[in-house]
């Protein structure tokens, strides 16, 4: 009977924490603009015009325990001659408890913001998360104008229609057995294999998913807006995709991006940075 009860209390305690699951960073995001009432993000995107008014990193909890504190620290990765690399632009944190949505945001402070690749650094409790990149691109134009000497015009893509097909995509050092996300991350080595882990949902049959990478600005500007490779799968139903991009040579450092199309639709781009030396986490 006791060894019954035992097994009782341990069946209870397990269930209790699938009901609770450990409290934590859900997801994180960065959008244009954010529900007023709940600060759900909306359309989420990696892109951004250098007019752009303010952008948003919005940072969702699950059962967060009190006192909690969330930080995000935004940073001017490469954008030229415009400030020199990894210049902190912002920072802020707030606390917050339970299940919710905090939403971080980086206005504008002049005309627009210089064309190149930015980071929001994602703190929890004071360690370092996640970190997510984005882009601020330009119109062919405004590169002639405002290319600084020696950099890349801005990247240019078709525009982004957000089709439903895609709960996710995670840059990762290397994927599972189900081609879950192994070691997240937005920064690679010259001799790393890119993994852009793409998670479909209620895809319908044989619904087309395409990677297309490219080297953005690169080896010293040697590479402005390369196209390096691309791969499709045709999936039904809800799973992990890996489309992975091994290097023929070692990839030159500087920012890089990778498309994702359904059925020839462009519904995400991830953006990643191939660097000397990794941030210690």
């Amino acid at each position: 009977m006791l060894r019954f009860l035992l097994l009782l209390i341990a069946l209870s305690a397990t269930a209790c924490e699938m009901l609770n699951p450990p409290g934590g960073i859900a997801k994180a995001v960065i959008a244009p603009s954010v529900k007023p009432d709940t600060f759900e993000a909306v359309n989420v995107n990696d892109n951004y015009p250098p007019d752009q008014a303010e952008i948003h990193a919005v940072v969702t909890l699950t059962n967060a325990p009190q006192a909690s504190v969330v930080k995000v620290v935004w940073i001017a990765a490469d954008v030229g001659a415009a400030l020199p690399p990894d210049s902190k632009l912002f920072e802020s944190e707030m606390r917050g408890e339970g299940s919710r949505n905090v939403d971080f945001v980086l206005k504008r402070s002049g005309r627009q913001f210089a064309p190149g690749l930015y980071k929001a650094q994602v703190y929890w409790n004071g360690k370092l998360d996640r970190t997510l990149n984005f882009v601020v691109v330009g119109t062919p134009q405004a590169a002639a104008t405002t290319k600084p000497a020696g950099t890349c015009p801005p990247a240019t893509t078709q525009p982004h229609k957000v089709t439903g097909l895609i709960t996710q995509v995670i840059l990762a050092e290397g994927a599972g057995a189900n081609n879950e996300p192994v070691n997240r991350t937005g920064e690679f080595l010259a001799k790393e294999t890119i993994h852009a882990i793409v998670t479909s949902a209620n895809a319908p049959a044989n619904t087309k998913f395409r990677a297309v990478f490219y080297a953005v600005d690169a080896d010293g500007s040697k590479q402005c807006n390369v196209k390096l490779g691309e791969t499709e799968q045709l999936v039904t139903g809800a799973k992990h995709l890996d489309f992975a991009l091994k290097p023929t040579k070692d990839w030159a450092l500087g920012t890089y991006r990778v498309d994702i199309y359904v059925n020839d639709v462009l519904d995400h781009t991830a953006n990643y940075v191939v660097v000397t030396q990794k941030q210690v986490h």
